[in-house]
């Protein structure tokens, strides 16, 4: 019996920052797929996340709280939302580590996806509404997530489109923040308004973030399976 490749798994904490949490279609998918998921214990000691490094053979980004603008050069407006800077930290000297290596696979959704843009150098909108020049649509959908609500458009030669293999996908969307400006890694995936749905960076074998939320779709829609699928076979090698 082959060996399940060891996944890290970040999570967020509760109101009290007692608990850590995770919804488990994160680790279901990662599960369906082959591969053997863990959470990650938050901290910013070196030490402790040089081993979480060592030990695991790939990474996934997580979805949840909003991000603290703080970290990417601004004050929090109105319509930013609760921020966990225990969790900040964590991932962001997590990916700071994982940057340098190159060789361990990432894969960040939503939440995660914005934090791997701050850990490259970019910013993100607070709230789109509010923030974005242009009209948006509806990113934050009132049907219920298990359903799709917009397209995205994948781009040409890009690791995203070697696994979805179509140029548009019907995803469903969740949230009110998104990249801003990218720097150093590629947009793969916008939807119809103009807003990056994916980015990868074509200097690592894989390091991907989405926004929509697969770990969610994965059950019933086999293209966000293979998004899972091809993380695990990563990590697998």
């Amino acid at each position: 019996m082959s060996t399940r490749p060891l996944i890290g798994i970040t999570a967020g904490l509760n109101d009290q920052k007692k608990y850590q949490v995770l919804n488990r279609n994160f680790m279901n998918a990662i599960l369906s797929q082959g591969g053997l998921p863990v959470t990650l214990p938050p901290t910013d000691d070196e030490t402790i996340l040089r081993q979480y490094v060592e030990t695991c053979d790939g990474f996934l980004f997580s979805g949840g709280e909003d991000v603290d603008p703080l970290l990417f050069g601004q004050y929090q407006k109105p319509e930013c939302g609760s921020i966990c800077p225990v969790r900040d930290a964590h991932e962001l000297s997590l990916l700071k580590l994982l940057v340098q290596r190159k060789d361990k696979p990432v894969f960040g959704i939503c939440r995660g996806l914005q934090v791997m843009n701050i850990a490259l150098g970019g910013d993100i909108y607070q709230d789109l509404p509010s923030e974005f020049e242009g009209e948006v649509i509806g990113h934050r959908q009132k049907q219920e997530a298990c359903y799709t609500s917009h397209p995205v458009a994948i781009e040409d030669n890009t690791l995203l489109m070697a696994i979805i293999g179509e140029r548009t996908l019907m995803v469903n969307s969740l949230h009110h923040q998104a990249i801003r400006h990218a720097k150093t890694w590629r947009i793969s995936a916008v939807s119809p308004d103009g807003v990056a749905e994916a980015a990868e960076w074509p200097e690592h074998p894989f390091f991907l973030g989405v926004q929509w939320h697969p770990e969610i779709l994965w059950q019933t829609n086999e293209y966000n399976a293979s998004l899972f699928k091809a993380f695990v076979d990563a990590c697998r090698k």
